[in-house]
């Protein structure tokens, strides 16, 4: 997410609050906001136990014992483009974005007075999209064993809010399925469904209507997927990339010290029982998919596209042999992918050792990752990639609504501005927003789902992969790479930094696989670690502070992720005996 709205925060400030006025339900068991429960002498908080789960509730008291059943489709929600769109015309500088004081011009193709563009989130405000690259989608899995049935669905988008993702649920209700997981993949090549990428930073670029058909295609894919549901088996893989030839910086990269990323690529291949035929496979991968860059005006999944696509319908190989896809529905979903965690420093090479660069031919060079990517997943699921193969896994969720606290004052100036379209609560709408004593909460959720050997976690934005995986003695930081540069201002202070367990240490004790799914539930911006938040002296949330301080300007603030840990660590601690 980009650092918003700086220049109006006075104006804006005294502007109206009606559209957040929704009192909402109480913040957790105890009705009262996170962090005050047994304070000031009150009574204590009752014993920790999430909204839904199952097995083991009423209705789903089983997961595992019948025959696994999995189904998988993907719907179309590419934004239309045509000859009534308006474009960006002249673009002097060449970046993508329409600066008029520039001498930009755009083609009022809609009849329309003003730019009314298809506004591409992302990056920057005002890059209108002018055509379509490839195709961005709505992907459903569905997977079914004795009495509970869960959804995972990953969506083309910057980010979907948790209302947005209620909705959807409501439109499938008729199914019976228990849990529905959505997650973005938070390619900055879509249409912004947000609200933070328009035209200007005082104008949304969400539209209402682009939104609906998201929600549509995404209800669709979850039908046509619970359509499909056959018996099944489940293959599961991985790829560790620091294993392979170069290194992980040849496909990914971080931009904030301390320099830790998440190097491994998981798979789940989900095949028809009694045959080869595949009905859809899942992969989990940290990166931010913007490897077309900003000055991309193409519709597009980014990176996502080619190792979806490779996944399916096969790539090249280090030799020039052609590898088959393995067919079905490819699933993207991304991971930990805060602080920066893209195509940074990328040595991107053909098989063939070329180098190649983004500036040059951005579509090929995302396209070798994306393809190279996808030969590595394909790899780990042939006959020599280590994988393994059960003829069911036994399914299980549980899941956890909440309250967190928006505390950053450029949100407050979004949610005043209505560029954002999600209720509020636990504030006056009558009176002033005023940070640290009126300002709205947001309801927001977490989710552990289980599935045979693997756990997988959810977060509602763009986790750190520090959080998850702990690396502060540099196990996770790509060979030849400082931990944190030399030339860093204002360095993180590692000895400050928590010891385990972390995230991914919390899993249940048998997970052979523990999948983090970012932008999954929600979207909340960055969460960033507590030892490391540091604010601007002045300006704070609206400023950055020296260094690599980026990511606490878009978060919803330094209480944020400490609230969100105590939900996911109480939730991945539970079992259904304590209920």
């Amino acid at each position: 997410m980009q650092r918003i709205l700086m220049v109006f925060a006075l104006i804006a400030l005294g502007c109206d609050g009606d559209t957040m006025a929704d009192a909402g339900p109480p913040p957790d068991d105890t009705g009262v906001a996170p962090g005050d429960a047994g304070v000031d002498g009150g009574p204590p908080p009752p014993p920790f136990v999430p909204d839904s789960y199952c097995p083991g509730s009423a209705g789903c008291e089983a997961g595992a014992g019948g025959t696994l059943e999995v189904g998988a489709a993907a719907v179309t929600i590419t934004p239309i483009i045509d000859d009534t769109t308006d474009i960006l015309s002249v673009d002097t500088d060449g970046d993508g974005e329409f600066e008029p004081g520039d001498g930009d011009e755009f083609a009022d193709r809609d009849g329309v007075p003003g730019f009314q563009g298809v506004w591409i989130a992302g990056f920057g405000n005002a890059r209108a999209a002018s055509g379509v690259n490839d195709d961005v989608w709505a992907r459903a899995v569905v997977m079914q064993n004795a009495d509970t049935t869960i959804a995972l669905v990953s969506l083309d988008v910057i980010g979907w809010f948790k209302p947005d993702m209620d909705v959807i649920r409501e439109m499938v209700a008729d199914l019976g399925i228990d849990h529905v997981a959505i997650s973005a993949t938070h390619t900055h090549q879509n249409r912004d469904t947000i609200g933070i990428w328009g035209i200007a930073q005082d104008s949304t670029g969400r539209s209402d209507a682009y939104n609906q058909r998201v929600r549509e295609g995404a209800a669709q894919a979850i039908r046509d997927a619970h359509e499909t549901l056959r018996p099944a088996n489940v293959q599961y893989a991985a790829v560790d990339l620091r294993e392979k030839p170069g290194g992980v910086t040849r496909w990914v990269g971080d931009l904030r010290d301390p320099v830790i990323l998440d190097p491994e690529i998981r798979v789940m291949r989900f095949v028809e029982a009694g045959t080869e035929t595949t009905i859809g496979t899942l992969v989990n991968f940290a990166t931010h998919p913007e490897y077309l860059d900003d000055r991309n005006t193409l519709i597009s999944s980014d990176v996502a596209h080619w190792l979806r696509d490779g996944i399916e319908s096969g790539v090249d190989g280090p030799g020039g042999e052609r590898v088959d896809g393995v067919g079905g529905v490819a699933v993207f979903m991304n991971g930990a992918v805060g602080s920066q965690i893209g195509p940074n420093g990328l040595d991107v090479q053909t098989w063939a050792g070329e180098a190649l660069s983004q500036r040059d031919d951005v579509y090929r060079w995302t396209g070798t990752v994306g393809g190279q990517l996808a030969y590595f997943v394909l790899e780990s699921l042939g006959p020599d990639g280590g994988s393994t193969t059960d003829e069911t896994a036994a399914l299980g969720y549980r899941t956890r609504t909440f309250f967190v606290d928006v505390q950053n004052v450029g949100f407050h100036i979004a949610i005043l501005q209505q560029l954002f379209d999600r209720p509020g609560h636990n504030w006056d709408p009558d009176d002033l927003l005023i940070a640290g004593e009126n300002e709205p909460d947001l309801l927001t959720e977490v989710t552990v789902l289980d599935i045979g050997r693997a756990q997988l976690i959810t977060a509602p934005g763009e986790l750190d992969p520090q959080l998850f995986l702990g690396g502060y003695d540099g196990a996770y930081t790509p060979d030849g790479v400082p931990i944190i540069a030399a030339d860093n201002e204002n360095p993180p202070d590692l000895d400050a930094a928590p010891g385990p367990p972390y995230l991914r240490d919390r899993a249940r004790a048998d997970a052979e696989q523990v999948w983090l799914l970012g932008q999954t539930n929600d979207y909340l911006g960055y969460l960033v670690p507590e030892y490391n938040y540091q604010l601007a002296e002045t300006a704070p949330y609206l400023d950055q502070a020296p260094g690599d301080h980026y990511e606490e300007t878009n978060s919803v603030g330094v209480d944020g992720w400490p609230t969100i840990r105590r939900e996911l660590e109480a939730l991945l601690a539970w079992s259904p005996d304590e209920g």
